[in-house]
């Protein structure tokens, strides 16, 4: 038995009533969900809407071929499909050189195609959120993914134990950060990079700065002992934060100690993440200790 798609939306971005009827009818069997969508910024508000299970439809047929330099910005959020007069034209191997996940022609549009290629979509994006847990450095930050700071924080557990030294971790979560996307990237990387440009230079050579989540950085701050040199670094990111222009911004820093608030790299995290809430809980741009 065929997998089931019903909790899949396409996103069909054209103009054409016509195809948006046909797709219509594809989809009465209640396989997948039809969104519609005018233009690329139109689908760009469907993919977040929808969420991981969204894909585009992207009709490039005829004088609609020039639209393909939206695939790049829409496969960022989601995976595209091209849809084309021939497979096997210029514009279908633009579209997949661009990045639609496969190319399909209008003539041969039927239910069946549709929930073989949705299916192939979701497997993709999948694969994709995968590779993004694993990956080891933020594409458009430039610093350390999650993965890879995993390792980094272990190593300084067991350096720090073997050393019987100390270290501070400090998470530092934002919100307001922007959404959407630009040709650089995702409006909220571009938004982090910024950030981590300007908290960098109040850290040491030593220190290290990675991302943990969607809206999170994370600091380890090693060979620091004293809880008045970590409360010093904390208020010199909040001053940064705070600088003019960045109003609508809002930073909880979450601060653990090794080892008195934890000894494992898990629990200097959890502490770390108690102490972060603790911090948005007394307003915008406080800090705490866990």
């Amino acid at each position: 038995m065929q997998g089931k798609t019903s909790d899949a939306t396409l996103v069909a971005l054209t103009g054409d009533t016509d195809l948006i009827a046909r797709l219509r009818a594809c989809s009465a069997d209640g396989r997948f969900d039809l969104a519609a969508a005018a233009d690329p910024e139109a689908a760009r508000a469907a993919l977040t809407a929808h969420g991981a299970r969204a894909i585009v439809l992207h009709d490039l047929r005829g004088p609609r071929a020039s639209l393909r330099s939206a695939i790049p910005v829409l496969g960022r959020q989601g995976v595209v499909l091209a849809l084309v007069d021939d497979e096997a034209s210029p514009a279908a191997a633009a579209a997949l050189e661009a990045g639609a996940v496969a190319a399909l022609a209008a003539a041969d549009l039927s239910p069946a195609l549709l929930r073989h290629l949705i299916r192939l979509a979701l497997l993709v994006r999948a694969g994709e959120e995968r590779q993004k847990k694993t990956r080891l450095n933020e594409p458009v930050i430039g610093i350390p993914a999650q993965a890879l700071f995993w390792e980094i924080l272990s190593l300084a557990v067991r350096r720090a134990r073997r050393n019987k030294d100390f270290f501070a971790l400090l998470l530092l979560d934002f919100d307001n950060l922007p959404d959407g996307e630009s040709a650089e990237g995702p409006y909220r990387d571009v938004a982090l990079r910024d950030l981590v440009a300007r908290i960098q230079p109040t850290l040491r050579g030593s220190d290290t700065i990675a991302r943990l989540e969607s809206q999170q950085l994370v600091i380890l701050v090693e060979s620091m002992p004293r809880v008045e040199d970590v409360q010093i670094v904390a208020e010199k990111i909040i001053e940064e934060v705070e600088a003019p222009g960045d109003s609508a911004l809002d930073l909880a820093i979450g601060i653990a100690l090794f080892p008195t608030s934890a000894d494992s790299a898990e629990d200097m995290l959890a502490r770390a993440t108690d102490a972060m809430l603790q911090a948005r809980e007394r307003g915008r741009n406080r800090f705490a200790f866990g």
